[in-house]
């Protein structure tokens, strides 16, 4: 069975991840982790990043379901772990959370500036993508995750 084996950590997010993959390789069920780069928008609007920052936590957490999370990752990225989610049912997530800012960004800044936010995706046991939940963890394990 395969753990992101890090030290017991004081981080909800990364704890919640490592036992929803634990509980997808003893079940054999999905699990799916998105990851929405923002920095690029937030150097653009400089002035106003924190608000957007907060703004965007707060709408996608609206378009969430109960199981899902969302969580702030190195103050630049925004995490989504989504339980019991194959890779489809994540690109469905992230074409919807896509819109939402798309949508925030149209309204209160530019959408242009929409094209510079890639979401990046893991799936277990799905390795369709470039990482799997574990590596983007193990990656990520020195970031400030809130």
């Amino acid at each position: 069975m395969e753990s992101i084996n890090m030290q017991t950590t004081e981080n909800p997010f990364i704890n919640k991840v490592d036992i929803e993959l634990k509980r997808a390789q003893r079940y054999q069920i999905f699990i799916s982790l998105l990851v929405y780069d923002i920095s690029s928008v937030k150097s653009d609007i400089k002035d106003q990043s924190d608000k957007f920052q907060a703004d965007i936590l707060n709408l996608v957490s609206k378009k969430i379901r109960e199981i899902d999370d969302v969580s702030l990752i190195d103050s630049s990225k925004i995490a989504l772990l989504l339980p019991e989610t194959n890779r489809q049912g994540a690109e469905i997530a992230s074409k919807r959370i896509s819109t939402v800012i798309r949508e925030y960004l149209k309204e209160n800044a530019s959408e242009e500036l929409f094209e510079k936010i890639y979401p990046e995706m893991a799936s277990y046991p799905d390795a369709a993508g470039t990482k799997t939940i574990k590596d983007f963890i193990t990656d990520n394990s020195s970031l400030n995750i809130n």
